[in-house]
């Protein structure tokens, strides 16, 4: 990637791509959860709620995942610093190894919140819902069992909060990057 125009709009994309990712799931995280929450409880409406949001946020999740991986190994090998992915020579490959493995992992986590976790939705024009208890899980469904679908939102919450965490320490180690470079 010799040419600059090509780099900047790679480093533009790639820059793009993880705002996208993560900061799409700390808005979901800091705002549009609590604010769900607040406004329905914890009832089948929130559990709809999170289950629409999540069914059209995975697709931009998808593109991200794959956008970041190719811009990242374009970004990767036109670094002169660049010794090899997995390479632990010095300070900017330890940064880049580490960034890999977290971003792996979110990868991992993703994918599990988003197939693994889902929450389905009634076919539309099923009629009445069945009875729900506190939690939204239909009665005699276990109340916060992960094979119910509150128990399902609650471990992808908590899934989602740990992968915010994650997406931030690898924004950590892009500036760790950056600087070293």
């Amino acid at each position: 990637m010799e040419n600059e125009v090509v780099v900047t709009t790679v480093r533009f994309v790639h820059s793009l791509l993880t705002v996208m990712w993560v900061g799409g799931m700390l808005t979901l995280g800091i705002a549009v959860i609590p604010s769900a929450r607040a406004a329905l409880g914890a009832g089948p409406q929130m559990l709809r709620l999170m289950s629409v949001i999540q069914s059209r946020l995975r697709w931009f999740v998808y593109v991200a995942i794959i956008g970041l991986a190719v811009t990242g190994v374009m970004l990767s090998r036109q670094s002169a610093d660049f010794q090899g992915f997995f390479a632990w020579g010095d300070g900017y490959s330890v940064a880049l190894t580490l960034k890999h493995v977290l971003m792996i992992v979110m990868v991992v986590v993703a994918l599990v919140r988003s197939l693994a976790l889902r929450i389905p939705l009634p076919a539309p024009g099923m009629g009445a819902t069945p009875a729900v208890q506190p939690g939204g899980d239909p009665v005699g469904a276990g109340a916060g069992r992960v094979g119910t679908p509150s128990g399902r939102m609650k471990v992808s919450m908590a899934l989602l909060y740990g992968n915010i965490v994650l997406g931030v320490a690898v924004l950590l180690l892009s500036a760790v990057t950056a600087s070293v470079a």
